[in-house]
């Protein structure tokens, strides 16, 4: 797994689990490696990696055709951006999938996000801010609710896209409005 993160000030981290220091540093044991990233926890001191593995015995004997089961032994954690640097983050892309990302201000959970837009609304090839007024006015319909929780979303930036959706549809509308209107004058 790969997870880049880029700052505000254009650095970049960029994490690969496929490259630890020592050979085998979750032991000769180990089978299977789960790693974690921990978007969920991020208020709590930062954004970690954690790597969990699967251990299996060497010697184990054929009981009666079972299969020997290797369990999940909680590993490390890794301290990938801590709280303040947090504050400066732009984006997070794990295996090249944006997954975290700075929107008007505020870190937007587009794992979640995307799960529910595509959900609702399927597929899009709509910008950002426009997605989330285009789920915002779904959910609406939806739930009856006069401003619903957006999955991943703040609501000062769900508030700001929906405003600004809503703008530039009058501002469309009106376009539309005035080259039609200019047909009729013609004798369309």
């Amino acid at each position: 797994m790969i997870v880049k993160i880029t700052y505000d000030d254009q650095r970049l981290d960029v994490f690969d689990t496929s490259a630890f220091t020592a050979g085998l540093p979750l032991g000769k044991a180990n089978m299977l490696t789960n790693f974690e990233v921990r978007f969920d926890t991020m208020g709590e001191g930062g954004l970690w990696l954690a790597a969990h593995s699967y251990q299996s015995c060497v010697e184990h004997e054929d009981e009666d055709g079972e299969i020997p089961v290797a369990r999940r032994t909680k590993g490390w954690r890794f301290l990938l951006s801590s709280a303040e640097e947090l504050e400066h983050v732009e984006l997070v892309v794990v295996d090249g999938e944006a997954i975290i990302k700075r929107v008007l201000g505020h870190l937007i959970d587009l794992q979640s996000f995307d799960e529910a837009a595509y959900e609702c609304t399927g597929t899009s090839s709509a910008g950002l801010h426009a997605r989330i007024a285009e789920l915002y006015e779904y959910m609406q319909a939806l739930s009856g609710e006069e401003s619903p929780d957006i999955p991943g979303v703040d609501k000062e930036t769900v508030d700001a896209c929906v405003r600004a959706h809503a703008k530039a549809q009058a501002e469309s509308d009106k376009e539309s409005e005035l080259e039609w209107g200019d047909v009729d004058e013609v004798g369309w």
